[in-house]
């Protein structure tokens, strides 16, 4: 066997070995993506597997930080044995960062470069982060002849570099091995990169559930100050109202037209507050999960028309028409009683408020699979596009419907309103054809399943429902 033979093999040989070692640290490789999540750990196992796997004397890792301009040493492999070796490494690099613009640096150039560089003088891939003696010293001690700086590459962005050193002389390292640490860098800068993303994710998610449980914790504060807060205000308003009441019975005296005129607006007034502080309250007791539903079987029909009787002398004094269908005749629902009938006398209210010529008409349409209620008035009417702020708390609109009247309002009832219905598994909802045009508000309920029409209703037809306030879509 002639010598050119020998050679051959021992270079195929030499070419196998390489192939193997580039498929150990790649499979070294894939196990630290599958395997660590943790940023910091991922950047030292990458710096670890170089070494380890391809018999190199020890690699740097560095990346980029954008924010400071500079490239910041993150890890350095643990695979030196030698203790006073391994703390003359780390002495030395006493600098953890070099900037960008330190173009004489080969890892600076590596980046902005987007390639590869080799040197036999390790002071050019680190250089000023260490002195140039220092530089010497470490390459004595660990014997190494040849340094190559690899760029770290996402999606044609170099996020870092690889420092790696080896014993080799220049001559004796193949294409097929820097190809190699081309491939490990490029797929090991994804893996810090997707790994830097994931860090920065959970930073930014533990410091929104921080935020989220201060802002839950403001929030229960500010529920229990509106809860105190407002009952301490009822009572002396309540007082007031009272001794308004009195005066205005002659019960301090006949009173001249004027004085009747400023009662009368104080009168107003003072109802204003206390229906603002019964808002404040109902809507505080939502927020602490503190309402509950006693859902029965009610008559809806027979609800209506009691509670339209109460504005017959309001309608007449403005000249309006109020009207029900008379042809609704034992419509059941399961419903809160009381609570539906807040949210009926609230939507009339409205409509008589807003409605100064015309009239407003009630309907019941009973529907195969649910019952809805419209409330149709002649009135102010509503700009489409405000419509959808009406249920929201402290929903006032510009030239709409809740500021149409001279009477003002909380802002709080239709939130209010949109609480009960939905709590009592329902819909609420608006439509108007625009200013001047009217308004219609349309009541969606279940039909009833506790009892069939025409059973008598036991106690045991009571359902009684705690509805928390995540589960009502108007405070999402």
């Amino acid at each position: 066997m002639n010598n050119n033979t020998v050679q051959l093999k021992e270079n195929e040989l030499l070419a196998l070995v390489d192939k193997n070692r580039a498929l150990d640290a790649t499979y070294k490789l894939i196990e630290i993506i599958l395997g660590t999540n943790d940023f910091d750990e991922m950047a030292q196992k990458i710096a670890d597997i170089i070494p380890m796997a391809l018999g190199y004397e020890f690699s740097i890792l560095w990346l980029v930080d954008e924010q400071r301009q500079k490239l910041v040493k993150t890890a350095i492999s643990q695979t030196i044995k030698d203790e006073n070796v391994m703390r003359k490494l780390k002495d030395s690099l006493r600098s953890k960062s070099i900037a960008l613009g330190y173009e004489d640096n080969l890892c600076i150039r590596a980046i902005k470069d987007k390639k590869q560089y080799v040197s036999g003088n390790l002071f050019d891939l680190l250089g000023p982060s260490v002195t140039l003696e220092d530089s010497k010293d470490i390459q004595a001690l660990l014997g190494t002849k040849l340094n190559i700086a690899t760029p770290l590459t996402v999606r044609d962005k170099a996020i870092g570099v690889l420092i790696v050193s080896m014993s080799k002389n220049a001559d004796k390292i193949s294409d097929f091995e820097k190809e190699m640490l081309r491939k490990f860098s490029e797929n090991a800068g994804i893996a810090l990169e997707n790994s830097r993303l994931y860090k920065n994710l959970k930073e930014v998610k533990d410091d929104l559930n921080e935020a989220y449980e201060n802002l839950m914790v403001l929030n229960k504060m500010k529920d229990e100050f509106l809860t105190v807060a407002s009952h301490e205000l009822r009572t002396p308003m309540t007082i007031v109202k009272s001794y308004l009441w009195m005066m205005d019975q002659h019960k301090t005296g006949k009173l001249n037209n004027k004085q009747k005129e400023y009662l009368q607006k104080a009168e107003r007034g003072t109802q204003r507050m206390i229906d603002l502080i019964n808002d404040m309250l109902n809507i505080s007791r939502f927020e602490q999960d503190k309402v509950e539903f006693k859902i029965i079987q009610t008559n809806l029909c027979e609800l209506i028309k009691e509670i339209l009787t109460g504005f017959e002398i309001k309608t007449k004094s403005k000249g309006i028409n109020l009207s029900f269908d008379e042809e609704c005749l034992d419509v059941f629902v399961d419903i809160d009683k009381e609570k539906m009938r807040n949210v009926i006398i609230n939507l009339i209210d409205n409509a008589v408020k807003f409605t100064d010529n015309g009239g407003i008409k009630v309907t019941v349409e009973n529907e195969e699979d649910k019952v809805v209620i419209q409330i149709k008035d002649s009135g102010s009417g509503i700009n489409p596009p405000d419509i959808p702020k009406l249920f929201h708390k402290f929903g006032r609109i510009d030239n709409s419907y809740t500021i149409a009247s001279d009477t003002g309002g909380t802002g709080l009832g239709l939130y209010i309103v949109r609480l009960y219905v939905e709590g009592m598994g329902g819909k609420v909802w608006a439509t108007s054809d625009g200013i001047g045009k009217g308004s219609t508000f349309w009541i969606s309920l279940p039909k009833t399943t506790i009892l069939k029409p025409g059973e008598k209703i036991e106690s045991d037809s009571v359902k009684t429902l705690r509805v928390p306030i995540q589960q009502i879509t108007s405070l999402s």
